[in-house]
């Protein structure tokens, strides 16, 4: 028999992790400035992969978190965020459900365009905020320590190409 609690909680996380890693792909390889022969394919595949990855997070968070109920995934983040951040944040589920569907449309759209656009400082800033939110108010405490170095790091590598790129 299999247990559907441990399927549910590893698939959530699975998801949202391959989710990060194809994002930090994408941010590595546009900070490194170097071209080669499938940099725009690898970006392009990267970010689908991440959105689509993003939506299964969803998908499965709601199937197996919150029973496919909307009030249960309000409730449920309204007592993480007041767990905390000491505020109660339910229509927060709102915010994540927009921008899971901003990262598909953009995946989308890089598709379709002809060429690669960098992420620039808008969508990365984007990016960071929905992925140290989501570590801070649901993953575990060790996580944040996790969050934080990476968090940096992409800041480091960001400035850094920036920089290069200007001189």
């Amino acid at each position: 028999m299999t247990n559907t609690f441990a399927l549910g909680w590893w698939l959530i996380r699975v998801t949202i992790w391959l989710s990060v890693a194809v994002w930090l792909l994408r941010v590595f390889i546009e900070a490194s400035g170097r071209s080669f022969t499938t940099r725009d394919r690898l970006i392009r595949w990267s970010w689908l992969i991440g959105a689509l990855a993003c939506v299964a997070h969803v998908v499965v968070a709601m199937g197996f978190g919150h029973c496919w109920s909307l009030g249960n995934a309000m409730r449920h983040t309204a007592m993480e965020t007041r767990r905390v951040l000491e505020v109660e944040l339910p229509w927060s589920v709102f915010v994540n459900f927009a921008f899971v569907a901003w990262w598909l449309v953009d995946a989308v759209r890089e598709f379709r365009s002809r060429a690669v656009q960098r992420l620039g400082v808008v969508r990365h800033g984007i990016l960071l905020l929905m992925m140290l939110n989501g570590t801070v108010v649901f993953g575990p405490r060790y996580w944040i320590w996790l969050a934080i170095p990476i968090s940096l790091s992409i800041v480091t590598v960001w400035v850094t190409s920036r920089v290069r790129s200007s001189l």
